[in-house]
């Protein structure tokens, strides 16, 4: 009895071993694929979304500035975790984007192009960041992890206190399409501090 469960042990610890390798594999060439979607979801914004910032929104984007904690600020702590970072705030664009989206003049099959895309990427992201952490790499629940998600967090919380303060309006929308674009850069560069 205690052989065959030593060798049932022995199979499931060699079926985890090699899921982890799989997954470690797949994830090898993760600052590769993030670059290629993530140029896929600018040219969406920036061809297929946009419509040019009304006149009458010029007041509503000073009000932003003046109440946004922009991401240059954190971006440098954003660096020590990429991954993370980029997963969080894959994550948060996904909330913003399934709000009220009744104001705004986007293409829909752009936005679900969009959202699909974001989706895809946030559960390739956890597989890589959950075979990393079963292969001895820091916990996804360690100190500085957690910090860099409680800081885009924090960021996109602003965001959303923007459009619910603007009631969701059009101006509202397209400033934040065009904060989600810089977010989208700032993607490009953490995905380059992503080792191969």
């Amino acid at each position: 009895m205690n052989i065959i469960m030593g060798k049932q042990r022995l199979c499931i610890c060699l079926v985890i071993l090699f899921f982890g390798e799989v997954s470690l594999q797949r994830c090898t060439n993760l600052r590769l694929q993030l670059s290629a979607i993530n140029k896929n979801n600018l040219e969406l914004l920036k061809n297929k979304m946009r419509t040019n910032l009304p006149l009458q929104c010029l007041s509503d984007m000073r009000d932003f500035i003046a109440t946004q904690d922009t991401l240059r600020k954190i971006q440098t702590s954003l660096e020590e975790n990429p991954k993370v970072a980029i997963h969080e705030i894959f994550q948060q664009i996904v909330q913003i984007f399934n709000q009220n989206l009744t104001e705004t003049a986007w293409d829909e099959n752009s936005m679900t192009v969009l959202q699909t895309g974001l989706h895809q990427q946030i559960q390739h992201l956890r597989t890589c960041l959950s075979a990393e952490m079963e292969n001895g790499i820091p916990s996804p629940r360690s100190q500085n992890v957690q910090l860099t998600r409680l800081r885009v967090k924090r960021y996109f919380q602003s965001v959303d206190n923007f459009l619910r303060e603007k009631q969701h309006s059009l101006c509202a929308w397209e400033i934040v399409q065009m904060e989600v674009k810089q977010c989208l850069l700032l993607v490009d560069r953490l995905a380059n501090r992503i080792p191969n």
